[in-house]
């Protein structure tokens, strides 16, 4: 019996610049959207380092969605222009690749964004956001 082993190829992706015209999409549960179907500006917020998005440059609206363990139908996708979101004070764009999860498309979007804090961030953050993919789509 011939056994053949081999090492697993580990995919190492580096932070890279993302261009200001570019997108970022963001997964809204829909706990986070109103029966009038607007977001909660609480949606807003810090996860760990930062508020957790995916760049276009490596994801769709569809993959942002399907990147949970529960349902997908219970998830909506946003999208924010980066230039806008470095228009907020104190917000920084960060590329942030989590290799563990396979996900070269992860960004953090830094910055306080408490309403006691930084009030300003999460109303600024209700502005500038576009719906990507709403409930049911």
């Amino acid at each position: 019996m011939v056994v053949i082993v081999v090492d697993a190829v580990e995919q190492l992706w580096e932070s890279e610049y993302i261009p200001g015209q570019d997108l970022l999409y963001m997964r809204i549960h829909q706990n986070w959207i109103d029966e009038d179907g607007e977001i909660i500006p609480g949606v807003f917020k810090d996860h760990g380092g930062g508020m957790s998005t995916d760049w276009q440059k490596y994801s769709t609206p569809d993959e942002t969605r399907a990147r949970t363990e529960k349902p997908t139908a219970e998830y909506a996708v946003i999208s924010f222009v980066v230039t806008q979101v470095r228009e907020i004070p104190d917000q920084t764009v960060i590329h942030t690749p989590l290799q563990e999860l396979l996900n070269r498309a992860h960004t953090d979007i830094v910055g306080e964004k408490d309403k006691r804090k930084n009030p300003e961030a999460r109303v600024r953050f209700s502005r500038i956001f576009q719906w990507s993919l709403r409930m049911g789509e």
